[in-house]
């Protein structure tokens, strides 16, 4: 009989957690500069949820190195946010930006020039310490920045390396008990430190999006702020990667079709922020309710009816592109 392969409800239920949080952190945004709680709730996902999403990208890109459904992705959703912010915001005219990302697309844009440079990463000694250089290095380069996603995908791209060298074994370390209580304090510990003294961190430092001069740091050894930054963030990935469950739980179904709130949630929180709807968001409980509905949108864009109704845009017919294959003689 040929041998059947379970599948692993672990990284279902990572890969639902982190898109969750990518939804919450969005929507806690448009309150960073009013509320400070949400300002700390914000910076304290945004140190590790991008960095772990990379991660787990790179560790599931040793069996697909594919670029076309990342690509046509890129293009469909770049247009129809570009289509969505000419409409919301009057827009004198239309213009599509494809070398500069709107918002959520530019991961799409990333994974793609993560996956071509990874060949030739991969012929080094030293992969990942080699591009951890070059992500402190490229802080310093002036001309760096939003253009096809450029800075970002240096500074993330020592993640999606160490997920591409990541063994599944080697996952079995993050769950052994006394990791599990040292994640829970340092996760709780940061938390509390960042509701009490976090309050001046600009939460540009962690998009990895601006060079240092940008974020108002000259001086020759700002790299050591990108350095710490990081250290943090890997601290708190394994924290995240030590409490989430093995087994399979309510999650693990819609962690499979993590794609599809990803791309889709924005346009729910950019009609909402048009609409003026976040300006009525004040108190702790409206707060609560506000990350509540984050939750609830995940979950509903991960369902399968979504998957079954939003197909033609993910998962477009391009067979039209290709050459008929002749048929043999």
């Amino acid at each position: 009989m040929p041998e059947v392969h379970q599948r692993d409800h672990y990284f279902d239920n990572v890969k639902f957690v982190l898109i969750a949080l990518v939804v919450i952190g969005h929507a806690l945004e448009p309150l960073y500069s009013t509320s400070e709680s949400a300002k700390a709730l914000y910076n304290f996902i945004y140190f590790f949820h991008i960095p772990l999403f990379v991660f787990i990208t790179g560790y599931f890109s040793k069996k697909s190195g594919k670029l076309a459904p990342y690509l046509v992705l890129y293009v469909v959703f770049e247009s129809l946010y570009t289509l969505l912010d000419y409409y919301l915001n009057g827009r004198s005219s239309l213009q599509f930006t494809f070398f500069l990302p709107y918002w959520v697309t530019w991961y799409l844009l990333a994974v793609v020039i993560w996956k071509i440079a990874l060949p030739y990463f991969a012929k080094l000694r030293y992969p990942i310490l080699f591009a951890s250089c070059l992500a402190v290095l490229a802080g310093y380069v002036s001309t760096l920045g939003y253009t096809l996603s450029a800075l970002r995908a240096i500074n993330f791209f020592p993640f999606f390396l160490a997920g591409y060298y990541m063994k599944r074994e080697y996952f079995g370390y993050l769950f052994k008990r006394p990791v599990k209580i040292a994640s829970a304090l340092i996760m709780i510990l940061t938390l509390g430190f960042l509701f009490l003294y976090g309050q001046r961190l600009n939460c540009e430092w962690l998009w990895g999006s601006y060079t240092y001069a940008k974020l108002g740091s000259t001086e020759w050894y700002a790299g050591i702020y990108r350095i710490g930054i990081a250290a943090v963030s890997v601290m708190l990935s394994i924290g995240v990667l030590s409490l989430i469950p093995t087994r399979r739980t309510t999650i693990s179904e819609p962690g499979i079709r993590t794609m599809y709130p990803f791309l889709l949630h924005g346009f729910v929180l950019l009609i909402m922020e048009h609409q003026d709807i976040f300006r009525h968001i004040h108190t702790w409980a409206d707060q609560l309710l506000l990350v509540l509905f984050a939750a609830a949108m995940t979950f509903i864009f991960s369902m399968k009816w979504v998957e079954t109704v939003c197909r033609v845009v993910f998962k477009p017919d391009l067979s039209f592109l290709y050459k008929k294959k002749s048929s043999p003689l």
